[in-house]
């Protein structure tokens, strides 16, 4: 969705970079940012996963000049690429003017290609973009890797629109601008044809649900560790069917306050912080002493028993 500022005279478009997992997105945008030619940039962000890189930064890109005499900001966002986080790449998609698929060249990755561009096509008829009205570009990333296939064979399975496609090597430069450039210039040659892509019989984008893992396959790098499954609604009278406010008091009497159950005598004030004042108490010392003095007792006549035999 092209967002007009006219206050400082300005169009920021969105430009999104898809793919499958580790195709070269997040090696594009780095690339990009740390060119020197490019000036008025912002900071570039990171969100990161367990696995993958949602980065964003956005620029202004100076040599394309004005349209309708109002300057050209470019917001590049990547998403990432594993199947599990389908959620996210929902989100970063919406209002999206342009997409970049980067697809990996290697013989072995056109299964994953494929999932990424039908997830692609989906996700942008769920944030009621057209398909076939969005700028597409394809980059053909990892040309420099054995075992590629060749541009026509790729073209066969993933561009049957004719869209712009531009050969890769991101991980060491090759095609990255080319790739920007045919982007942005697609996206604006939209805005000056009055090109709408919504599909407005599409409905509004849901909330994701973050806690779905399913559809992960063998090319998926990764795997997750956290499910954010919503908990469900609470039903205050499903969950709680009596009240602990309803419930009847229990009588308590005055002798049960005492957590102890010690019935303890009227006190008296006395100077001898010892001083004893428990009835029950004194009455088991003076048992205990009578105690005592019965078994003194005792051995005494033991004692002097033995005395009596030795002598």
């Amino acid at each position: 969705m092209v967002l007009i500022n006219k206050a400082i005279n300005e169009v920021t478009v969105k430009l999104v970079y898809y793919g499958p997992g580790l195709c070269g997105k997040t090696t594009n945008l780095e690339k990009i940012y740390g060119n020197p030619k490019l000036d008025n940039k912002g900071k570039m962000i990171s969100m990161s996963t367990e696995t993958d890189r949602t980065l964003f930064f956005d620029f202004m890109p100076m040599e394309l000049g004005t349209i309708a005499g109002q300057k050209v900001r470019v917001q590049l966002y990547t998403v990432p690429g594993q199947v599990f986080y389908d959620a996210t790449r929902k989100l970063v998609l919406r209002g999206a003017d342009g997409v970049v698929f980067v697809a990996d060249s290697q013989s072995s990755m056109s299964d994953s290609n494929l999932d990424s561009l039908e997830n692609l096509r989906t996700n942008l008829r769920i944030n009621r973009i057209d398909p076939q009205k969005v700028a597409l570009v394809y980059q053909y990333n990892k040309r420099d890797l054995p075992n590629v296939d060749p541009v026509e064979t790729m073209n066969g399975y993933l561009n049957v629109n004719g869209s712009p496609v531009v050969e890769a090597s991101a991980i060491i430069g090759t095609g990255v601008t080319a790739t920007l450039r045919a982007a942005v210039s697609r996206i604006l040659d939209n805005l000056k044809n009055n090109v709408d892509t919504t599909l407005h019989e599409e409905p509004e984008l849901e909330a994701p649900d973050m806690s779905a893992k399913s559809g992960v396959t063998a090319m998926s790098a990764g795997t997750p560790k956290l499910s954010m499954k919503s908990a469900p609604a609470f039903d205050a009278e499903e969950t709680m069917t009596v009240s602990p406010f309803e419930v009847e008091p229990i009588e308590v009497s005055v002798e049960d306050e005492n957590p102890f159950g010690v019935m303890v005598a009227d006190e008296q004030p006395s100077d001898d912080p010892f001083a004893t004042t428990n009835v029950d108490l004194l009455a088991s010392a003076e048992e205990v002493v009578r105690s005592l003095e019965l078994a003194l007792d005792r051995a005494r006549a033991h004692e002097a028993a033995l005395r009596a035999k030795l002598q």
